[in-house]
């Protein structure tokens, strides 16, 4: 009964908030192109959810809103988190929680933060049917004790959507961003992230669609660092029993 009445809130999800391109609906994959950003701003915009500050951001949005149904939520790296004002306008069934080093910038009315380690946080086995994980990756983040972590808060069945800046071949840069190194994963990091996870009953939904197109961050647009441009990348993971 419960395997049905979850196809029915995801159908019913697809229904009411459909994705940003009937095409592009997979869950590993690199963004491409500046006009895959503008199809995700528009898709944002006409279903009435908080644009990003940053443009760019809008595809972690348009594509994993659809995706979030009922059950308790946790964001992980939440003080500016705009997936979780959005799932306070979407009024999925369920607790939204946030977790950072920090207070956030302006507490969302109705999600429950806590100030804490991403790696060791302190909520009990099992609370969450879906995290998020944006953008934060690749500042100084442990593959092995993150995906222990977060296999541990996930429900059976649960996933983990990971966002990170990506370009290939590897670029290095001495920047650091909210006090903590920045380093945009390459194929062989994400391949390593992906085996962590594995390790700890945490599965990709599809392949990674490898393709990669253009470097849509770059000196002229957002890129913190004018030398080097790059892409993100979204992988979403399913715990499954071991």
């Amino acid at each position: 009964m419960e395997y049905f009445k979850r196809k029915y809130r995801q159908l019913r999800s697809f229904v009411l908030y459909p994705h940003y391109e009937q095409s592009s609906r997979s869950l590993c994959k690199l963004l491409t192109s500046n006009e895959e950003v503008k199809q995700c701003t528009r898709y944002v915009e006409r279903n009435g959810f908080v644009s990003h500050g940053i443009k760019f951001k809008n595809w972690d949005l348009a594509n994993i809103i659809p995706e979030i149904n009922d059950g308790n939520f946790l964001d992980m790296g939440s003080s500016d988190s705009y997936i979780l004002k959005n799932l306070a306008i979407k009024k999925i069934s369920g607790e939204l929680h946030g977790v950072d080093l920090r207070e956030p910038n302006i507490p969302i009315k109705g999600v429950k933060y806590s100030i804490g380690d991403l790696m060791n946080t302190k909520y009990s086995d099992h609370s969450f049917r879906n995290i998020t994980c944006l953008s934060v990756i690749e500042h100084e983040v442990d593959f092995n004790q993150f995906a222990k972590e977060t296999s541990r808060l996930l429900e059976i069945g649960g996933r983990l959507f990971v966002t990170f800046d990506y370009w290939n071949p590897k670029v290095t840069t001495s920047i650091k961003l909210y006090g903590l190194a920045w380093q945009p994963l390459d194929k062989e990091a994400v391949i390593n992230l992906m085996a962590e996870c594995k390790r700890h009953n945490l599965y990709p939904v599809q392949e990674m669609d490898w393709t990669l197109g253009e470097a849509v961050i770059n000196k002229n647009n957002e890129s913190p660092d004018p030398s080097v441009g790059y892409t993100f990348g979204l992988v979403t993971f399913e715990k499954r029993f071991q």
